[in-house]
This record gives C-alpha cells, sequence and structure tokens, in this order.
C-alpha cells in the first residue's frame, strides 16, 4: 500500500469517526490499526449505499440503539471491538435490500 493512499484512508476515517463523535482515545483506537481504518470505510460505504436518501441517517445510525446489536448502538461493537459483525450486518442489509 502506498503511504498516499494510506494517509488519505486514515484522513476519511478520521472525518467519518469525528462525525460519530469518538473521543480522542476511541479515535486512536481505530486509526491504529489498519484492518480497523478498512472496516470503517467498508461500513461507511455500507451506510452510503442503505441511505443514499438521507447522508445524515447514514451518519446517525451507528450512534442509535439497534435490536440486531442487543437494543445498544453499533457504535459501541465498533470501539469494543466487534467491528466485523457491524460490518457484516451492513453489508447484508446493502446487498439486500
Amino acid at each position: 500500500m502506498d503511504t498516499v493512499s494510506k494517509e488519505r484512508r486514515v484522513e476519511v476515517v478520521s472525518r467519518i469517526i469525528d462525525a460519530w463523535g469518538l473521543d480522542a482515545a476511541q479515535k486512536v483506537q481505530i486509526l491504529d490499526d489498519k484492518e480497523r481504518v478498512l472496516s470503517v470505510l467498508s461500513i461507511h460505504e455500507s451506510l452510503q449505499c442503505i441511505y443514499s436518501e438521507s447522508p445524515e441517517r447514514a451518519i446517525q445510525w451507528p450512534l442509535r440503539p439497534n435490536k440486531a446489536f442487543d437494543d445498544t448502538p453499533p457504535i459501541d461493537a465498533i470501539v469494543s471491538g466487534d467491528i466485523e459483525q457491524v460490518k457484516k450486518y451492513l453489508r447484508y442489509h446493502c446487498y439486500n435490500a
């Protein structure tokens, strides 16, 4: 992976997680892990697919309680390390909606 692409991905993910309202420690936790950076990009892409008519809903989705995540916000799973569960859930809904 070239440096420019990596820096651009980190920049984009940084803006996404800022919009989600993560604190500095949570932000570092995600940005310091290549797989998490790529997963956030995937989650964002899926949300854009699902909520193409409402970008604001796409930003709010991770912050709202969801039955699929035991009535907790998906952001809790993202931060706690179960980011793959969120990614798979959204991919399914993006392509099977």
